[in-house]
């Protein structure tokens, strides 16, 4: 039996490679039931000192118990390296759990994963030997068959060698989104789920100063039938339609379905149409993030202005050539992926009512953690937006908590 916390935190390749180890041998975790399928996930949730617990079939809820993104298997989106797959599993409700080993090419998914070897009754009480002793760790190909979806556990992204990381995407309502999103508008919106392979980002501008009168424009309900992707502030950076949806925002249907459309607030009106600098930070990210998900170069044959594919002054006053090298700099690790710039907005106060609250070193899930902080109220000098949590720096400066689980004063 193999137990215990093997690390507080690790990178996608250490966590592979430690289970790689395995490879040919039993690894159970828990000691029970021999090598089962979750003794290899419950591995690599205890690099990050987690438990999940529960049967294979119960392995997304329970990730998202603990806060880790989760993907359903949709079209057009596909599990990376790192990733822990769910899968059912025909004549037993316990289900099959895996981990990923190379980014998917929406046929084949390789993996790690343990009790797979087929049905055995050594010990002649006819049942399976599977539910009683397990299997080994293998290596192995499989489809998509019977896969549910699949999340992804909070590896440490600081490691790697200068290259920034894809981040976790985030899943609201079944709609697929940047992880780097800070809100999700709830209106429905225009959109058809015809997609094909995306390989184009869409920058446009609201020609407006109101962030919400935007948004609005895009609702079913007006009547319009226009739509975006995202849309990004100084602030936030919000997800509108879905990524694996059509959304109509370039004006030109062909475009569309192979694309992302990033529309921006302005900070001043006609005839400059200027974004704010925070804006050009947020969206550089959300650029580089999306670039890095779908293989797409960072360049000016595909990230455009609307102006290229229809006929109008849309992105306004954009500045393209920096918009696309300050997205190459976040690229190459020159300038953090996972931090949202915020404005400035004083300081305030919070209550804290819960025990485990984590405070971290920096401003992320991946970030080290200094200890929990105890129940009581605490005064927050700065905030910053990544991993899809807000953050706050406490006053005494030791760290950083995520004020989801806060109360603001």
């Amino acid at each position: 039996m193999t137990t215990g916390k093997v690390s507080d935190m690790a990178t996608v390749d250490e966590v592979i490679a430690d289970v790689d180890s395995f490879v040919g041998r039993c690894l159970d975790m828990d000691g029970y039931w021999g090598g089962q399928c979750m003794d290899v996930i419950e591995r690599v949730a205890s690099h990050f000192g987690k438990y999940l617990g529960g049967n294979a079939i119960d392995g997304l809820t329970n990730a998202q118990r603990l806060g880790w993104p989760v993907i359903m298997n949709v079209w057009g989106v596909n599990p990376k390296r790192g990733d822990v797959g769910v899968m059912s599993v025909p004549g037993h409700g316990f289900g099959h759990i895996f981990l990923v080993t190379k980014d998917s090419d929406g046929v084949t998914i390789e993996t790690l994963e343990q009790n797979i070897d087929g049905y055995a009754d050594n010990n002649k009480d006819g049942i399976n030997d599977q539910l009683q002793v397990g299997g080994v760790v293998r290596r192995h190909k499989r489809d998509f068959t019977g896969v549910i979806g699949w999340f992804r556990p909070p590896y440490d992204t600081t490691k790697t060698g200068g290259k920034t990381m894809a981040i976790p995407t985030k899943t609201v309502n079944g709609d697929l989104f940047s992880g780097l999103v800070t809100d999700v508008d709830p209106n429905i919106m225009n959109g058809d789920y015809n997609r094909t392979k995306i390989d184009r980002i869409v920058i446009h501008h609201n020609a407006g100063t109101s962030d919400s009168a935007a948004r609005r424009t895009w609702y079913i309900s007006t009547g319009v039938g226009t739509s975006a992707h995202y849309q990004v502030t100084p602030d936030k950076i919000w997800g509108c339609v879905s990524e694996t949806s059509v959304a109509y925002h370039a004006g030109d249907y062909a475009v569309n379905q192979r694309s992302i459309g990033i529309e921006h607030l302005n900070d001043a009106g006609a005839p400059h149409w200027t974004i704010a600098e925070e804006t050009y930070h947020n969206s550089a990210k959300l650029i580089a993030d999306i670039c890095q998900r779908y293989n797409i170069p960072i360049d000016d044959k595909h990230i455009i202005p609307h102006r290229v594919v229809s006929a109008t002054a849309c992105p306004g006053g954009i500045d393209m050539a920096k918009l696309i090298r300050m997205a190459q700099e976040v690229a190459s690790g020159a300038i953090s992926k996972t931090e949202i710039t915020v404005k400035p907005s004083g300081t305030f106060r919070v209550k804290i009512s819960v025990s485990d609250l984590n405070i971290r070193k920096a401003p992320s899930v991946s970030s080290k953690s200094l200890g929990f902080i105890k129940a009581g109220v605490y005064t927050i000098v700065e905030t910053k937006q990544a991993d899809g949590y807000k953050w706050g720096k406490l006053k005494s400066g030791i760290g950083w908590i995520a004020l989801n689980y806060t109360k603001k004063l």
